[in-house]
C-alpha cells in the first residue's frame, strides 16, 4: 500500500528544516502559530513507519487538554489507511506494520514518581507544551529510550519538545545550551502563517499594548521570559549587558561544590564588570584552594573582597586558605542577616536573601556590566523571591530553584557573593515589595 503523505501534511520550511535535525533531543518552537503540534505529530508518524514494531509515546500535562489538542491535530493528519486500530479509552495507536503510539499525561502532581512513564520501554518520545511538564519527565524519558525492535534492531532513539517562551527548566536545558545532543530551533508565526493573513493579524491585535508579549509569543523571544516571583527583571539585565565606569574594586565570589550535577562557580568582577566566570565538574578541596589562591595572585584581589560559601566543602576550603594567610569571608546564606537600620515593611529573611537583593538593587541601579554571560543571564532569572506572613522576604533555595529550572544557579550565586563583598556591607536601606515585572 503507497500513501501520499503530503496530501495529509506539508511541512514549512522551519518544519522540514526541524524534519532534518539529527539531534537526539530536540526543542521546536517559541511563538505562537509556529507549527509546532503539525511538527510533533509527524515525527510521530515518521519514526513509527520508518521502523516497524517501535514504540512510541507523546506526553502532554494535563490528559483532557491532550485529547483537546495534539490528539486532535495527530488525527486530522495521519492518513487512516496506516492506523490498524485506535483505542480511544486508553489512547493507543497501533499501526500497519505493529508500531504502537501511546498518548499518556505527566502530571507531577497526580503521579509525583512518574510511574506512570517509569514502566515504558519506547524507540522515540515526544512532549507537547513542554514547559508545562516538570523537568523529571523529560529526563524520565530519556532513560525509557530502549526498545527493541522485532528484527532484532534498534530505532533512532529521540526525543522531540515544544513550547512556547517561558521561564522554565526548557532555557537551561535547549535555549542557552551548548550541548550537541539538545538541540533548538526558533519557529515563529510567520514561518507558518503569512503576515496578511488573518491568524498573524489577529495577534498582532491581540499584543499591540503589550510588547512583551508580542515579542514572546509572536516573535519568539526567550530573553523576556519573566515569572511573577522573578527577582530580578529581564529588561534589567539586559540593560547591564556593556561594561560600566566605576572604581569597584576587584572581587571574587565562589560558589564550591564537591560531587553531583552541581559546578565550582568562581565569578570575578573588576571595576563592577563581570571580568571572568569559570566552572567545574568534581572538584576537590586542593583544587579550589589552588584556583583561588591563583585568581587572587593574578588579579591582585584583596581577600577581604573574595566571598565563599562556607556551607559545605566551602568550611574547609576557607580553613586552607586562612592558614594560608588569605583571609576570605565566609559567607553562610542561612544565617541571619547583617544588621541595618531601616524604614521599610519588609525585611530579608537570612543572609542568603539579603545578598540577592542587594545583587538585584545594583543591577536596577546598573552599577554592575558586562552581564552578557547566556548562562548567568538565564541563571540570574531564575532567582524567585516571596514575601512571607512575617514580612520578609526570602530568596528561593537552590534545591527549588534547580526543581523548576533544572539546574543549580551556581554562577548566579557566585556572582551574589562577588557583588556582595565588593565593597563590604555595613548598612543599607531596603526598598521593598519588589516585583520581577516591573
Amino acid at each position: 500500500m503507497e500513501v501520499n503523505f503530503r496530501e495529509f501534511y506539508t511541512p514549512k520550511a522551519k518544519q522540514a528544516e526541524a524534519h532534518a535535525c539529527r539531534a537526539k533531543y530536540l526543542l521546536f518552537g517559541g511563538a505562537m502559530g509556529g507549527g509546532k503540534s503539525w511538527f510533533l505529530c509527524a515525527e510521530a508518524i515518521k519514526n513509527a513507519m520508518m521502523f516497524p514494531g517501535n514504540r512510541l509515546v507523546i506526553v502532554r500535562k494535563e490528559l483532557s487538554v491532550l485529547r483537546k489538542t495534539i490528539l486532535v491535530t495527530f488525527q486530522s493528519i495521519c492518513p487512516s489507511a496506516i492506523i490498524a486500530n485506535f483505542n480511544q479509552s486508553s489512547l493507543k495507536v497501533t499501526f500497519i506494520n505493529g508500531s504502537v503510539l501511546y498518548f499518556l499525561d505527566a502530571n507531577k502532581s497526580k503521579d509525583p514518581l512518574f510511574n506512570k512513564l517509569k514502566g515504558l520501554e519506547i524507540g522515540w518520545f515526544g512532549i507537547d507544551e513542554a514547559n508545562e511538564v516538570a523537568i523529571e519527565a523529560y529526563q524520565i524519558l530519556k532513560t525509557r529510550l530502549r526498545w527493541v525492535l522485532p528484527n532484532g534492531d534498534t530505532p533512532r532513539y529521540e526525543g522531540r519538545l515544544t513550547s512556547n517562551p517561558e521561564n522554565c527548566w526548557l532555557l537551561p536545558t535547549f535555549i542557552t545550551s551548548n550541548s550537541e545532543s539538545e538541540a533548538y530551533i526558533q519557529s515563529l508565526t510567520s514561518d507558518n502563517f503569512d503576515q496578511e493573513s488573518e491568524y498573524y493579524q489577529s495577534l498582532e491585535e491581540t499584543f499591540k499594548d503589550n510588547p512583551t508579549l508580542k515579542q514572546k509569543y509572536l516573535l519568539g523571544d526567550w530573553t523576556l521570559v519573566d515569572s511573577i516571583n522573578q527577582l530580578i527583571p529581564s529588561k534589567s539585565l539586559a540593560l547591564c549587558s556593556n561594561p560600566i565606569v566605576s572604581d569597584y574594586p576587584t572581587s571574587l565570589g565562589i560558589d564550591p561544590s564537591r560531587y553531583g550535577d552541581d559546578r565550582t562557580a568562581f565569578v570575578l568582577l573588576k571595576e563592577g564588570n563581570v571580568e571572568l566566570i569559570e566552572t567545574y565538574d568534581k572538584t576537590s578541596t586542593n583544587q579550589i584552594v589552588t584556583k583561588t589562591i591563583e585568581l587572587i595572585e593574578e588579579y591582585n584581589i584583596d581577600p577581604e573582597n573574595v566571598g565563599i560559601d562556607g556551607v559545605g566543602i566551602g568550611a574547609g576550603i576557607i580553613d586552607s586558605l586562612n592558614g594560608s594567610d588569605y583571609h576570605v569571608k565566609e559567607l553562610i546564606g542561612g544565617e541571619k542577616p547583617v544588621e541595618v537600620y531601616h524604614e521599610e515593611a519588609f525585611k530579608p529573611f537570612n543572609l542568603r536573601s539579603q545578598m540577592y537583593y542587594e545583587l538585584r538593587k545594583d543591577i536596577l541601579a546598573k552599577q554592575l556590566g558586562s552581564i552578557s554571560d547566556p548562562s548567568l543571564v538565564s541563571e540570574l532569572s531564575a532567582i524567585q523571591y516571596e514575601i512571607s506572613t512575617e514580612k520578609t522576604v526570602k530568596i528561593a533555595t537552590k534545591e527549588m530553584i534547580k526543581k523548576v529550572y533544572g539546574k543549580s544557579p551556581d554562577i548566579a550565586d557566585a556572582l551574589c557573593y562577588a557583588n556582595w563583598v565588593k565593597t563590604w556591607r555595613d548598612g543599607f536601606p531596603y526598598f521593598l515589595p519588589i516585583s520581577g515585572g516591573r
